[in-house]
């Protein structure tokens, strides 16, 4: 721990006492948890910053849309609304939020809704759509007014929660303990060569006694940002890469392997782009020579296509998907016995 890290260390202390004594009145049932008759699988994170989220839920989304009708609700992080909304493929991300936002654009079909009041969002999606039989809770595991059936708890492999520590000393949302609340921890963002051994060595550290999966991001293709055409990763010698997330290592990482050169503009989770940002981001560009591309991620796309300007410039931004390193079939079947046991 760095030094500074000890004149915080007392707001940390603070901060665990109130984030504790508030988990100890919902399992002693002083703070009430509603129930819902409908099966809801919830993901989330007890670290601030991204585990991955998103491509989660997603991916969950898409193993259930052929046999359930589901809807996804998630408190639109970065919105400038609270009440709730239905996110439609046109909405704008400064009522939504742009991981929402997303997420309806990936699956167009389904229902995708945000509510800083989780319960009244649930609430509200069960009485306007009853043929909906499964709800999965986006960014929920501290959500705790919703009694949520199967709890998927995210951790990134590169900042494993038994080496951090409280907020403001560390990342941590909540007390390592309350992982014992997850039905199931996905440990994410693993390297592709991650072996057994090295698996069985974070599950004995994590001292979870249920199941530990594992997966990794998938750098799929790379979309225009009007979403036209695609270009191939191999004629890329160099971007300006613009990135709004929590953290760039892995994409930076990723470009580095395909040996691409990056100049790189970094701006904070969620940023919310005005004018001026975007005319930063062509003056870079401009500055550069014609073989260069504006590369950006799939969230910070959703607020940058509301930008005219940027239409008259080769902007692209990287999909991603994730999948699982082994035992993608358990995980698979564990999420399908939970919503068919409970529809």
């Amino acid at each position: 721990m760095k030094w500074y890290n000890w004149i915080l260390l007392p707001i940390s202390l603070v901060y665990w006492i109130i984030t504790s004594t508030r988990n100890l009145f919902f399992e002693i049932e002083i703070f009430k948890q509603n129930k819902f008759n409908i099966p809801i699988v919830g993901v989330g994170n007890i670290t601030v910053g991204g585990t991955g989220k998103t491509p989660h839920s997603q991916y969950i989304s898409e193993l259930l849309q052929n046999n359930f009708k589901i809807a996804i609700l998630s408190k639109g992080y970065g919105r400038r609304t609270k009440e709730f909304k239905y996110v439609n493929i046109d909405s704008n991300c400064d009522e939504v939020g742009d991981e929402p936002l997303q997420m309806k654009r990936n699956l167009p079909k389904e229902i995708v809704a945000v509510d800083h009041k989780r319960v009244n969002g649930v609430n509200k999606i069960m009485k306007e759509h009853p043929e909906i039989n499964c709800i999965i809770l986006d960014d929920a595991f501290q959500h705790r007014t919703v009694k949520i059936g199967f709890n998927i708890l995210l951790c990134d492999y590169n900042n494993p929660i038994y080496n951090d520590w409280m907020l403001p000393v560390g990342l941590l949302r909540e007390s390592k303990k309350g992982i014992k609340r997850a039905d199931c921890v996905v440990i994410s963002k693993c390297p592709e060569n991650l072996t057994l051994e090295e698996s069985n060595r974070i599950k004995k550290k994590l001292n979870f006694t249920k199941e530990v999966f594992f997966s990794k991001i998938i750098y799929d293709k790379i979309v225009s940002l009007n979403g036209n055409k695609t270009i191939e990763k191999s004629s890329l010698k160099k971007v300006l890469l613009v990135t709004g997330i929590a953290n760039s290592s892995p994409i930076i990482e990723y470009l580095d392997k395909l040996n691409i050169q990056i100049k790189h503009l970094k701006y904070k989770d969620h940023f919310q782009y005005q004018k001026k940002d975007i005319n930063k981001i062509i003056d870079n560009y401009k500055k550069e020579n014609s073989e260069i591309i504006i590369l950006t991620t799939e969230k910070d796309a959703q607020k940058m296509q509301e930008f005219e300007e940027l239409s008259r410039f080769p902007v692209y931004y990287l999909k991603v998907s994730i999948d699982f390193i082994r035992n993608k079939d358990k995980f698979e079947e564990k999420i399908m016995k939970y919503v068919r046991a409970h529809s």
